[in-house]
């Protein structure tokens, strides 16, 4: 018969008592640790303007499609076909708002769509973030071949200014400026209030500083100063990538512009804005047209047989 002692006896209790309360301490760190995590993973956050430019987005076409850096190009509907659907999201109409009341802030931006024939769609997308990734939490139509103006924000809702055809207006040449108010109700986003607030005319650039962004439809090249204009009082100025310039301007019809010879100040500067102005300023003395896209102001020069030569500001 095996003896055990008391000491020992106590011992080997305590030493069990205290296995016991360290593997419970660590139980308990671990859990410990693993919450913050799982909390993390879960918690809502605002969508990145990256991940909008790659969102997939519902209620525009049939099916769902995703975008890459802004745009999705599907196969045509006829093999052979050269008109495709295509949707781009604006990168310079995103902001960031509380739309339905529960943070965090969704994504909001333009979507212009089309299906391959004449009828360009403009919509207003409204993105969360959905497993990981920017996804449309909804879509609200505003029209074909309507010219945005401006888009804006207030708690709880979205704010756009456009151009829609308005009695008598070709689907081409919109003139009837309509503020649209977009918002969350009824659990979903709709569109809320919708009204006639004016015409097309050049008053509604005055007061503005128009930056120039792209020449002919390609971005200007890295390292160049951009030349600017300033409508008002009847008169473009700015800066012409060297110099400064003003000249007389005045609209014959909505939408249609005649720009006189602009007086130019003489300062020297290197090649590349010589360049640089000399083409800005051949523009700008053929403009006959203006438009809005995306928020920003384009201007037209046409070209017999060509492709028009384009000049387009931000603000």
């Amino acid at each position: 018969m095996t003896h055990i002692s008391g000491r020992s006896g106590a011992a080997s209790t305590g030493a069990v008592i205290i296995g016991l309360v360290l593997a419970a301490l660590g139980a308990c760190a671990r859990q410990e640790s693993a919450t913050p995590a799982t909390t993390q993973a879960t918690k809502p956050v605002a969508p990145t303007r990256e991940q909008l430019l790659g969102a997939t987005v519902a209620g525009v076409f049939g099916t769902p499609v995703t975008l890459a850096a802004g745009l999705y190009e599907g196969l045509p509907a006829e093999a052979g076909a050269a008109s495709k659907p295509t949707l781009r999201l604006w990168d310079s109409t995103i902001q960031f708002v509380d739309i339905d009341g529960v943070p965090p802030e969704e994504g909001v931006a333009l979507l212009t769509s089309s299906e391959g024939g004449t009828g360009t769609y403009s919509h207003l997308g409204v993105f969360s973030v959905q497993d990981g990734k920017a996804a449309t939490l909804g879509v609200v139509p505003l029209g074909d071949r309507v010219q945005l103006f401006r888009l804006w924000h207030e708690p709880g809702k979205v704010l756009l200014d456009l151009f829609e055809p308005g009695p008598g207006d070709p689907s081409c040449c919109p003139t009837q400026l309509s503020r649209k108010a977009v918002g969350w109700k009824d659990g979903k986003l709709q569109l809320l209030a919708s009204d006639a607030v004016g015409g097309l005319s050049i008053n509604l650039l005055a007061a503005t500083d128009w930056m120039l962004v792209e020449m002919d439809g390609q971005p200007l090249s890295a390292g160049i100063l951009p030349p600017t204009t300033l409508v008002q009082y009847g008169k473009a100025a700015g800066f012409s990538g060297c110099n400064r310039y003003t000249g007389p301007i005045a609209e014959s019809a909505p939408g249609k512009l005649q720009l006189g010879e602009p007086a130019v100040t003489r300062k020297a500067c290197d090649a590349a804005a010589n360049e640089i102005e000399a083409a800005f300023l051949d523009r700008m003395r053929a403009t006959t047209s203006y438009a809005f896209q995306a928020g920003r102001l384009l201007l037209v020069a046409p070209q017999d047989g060509e492709s028009p030569r384009t000049l387009l500001f931000s603000r």
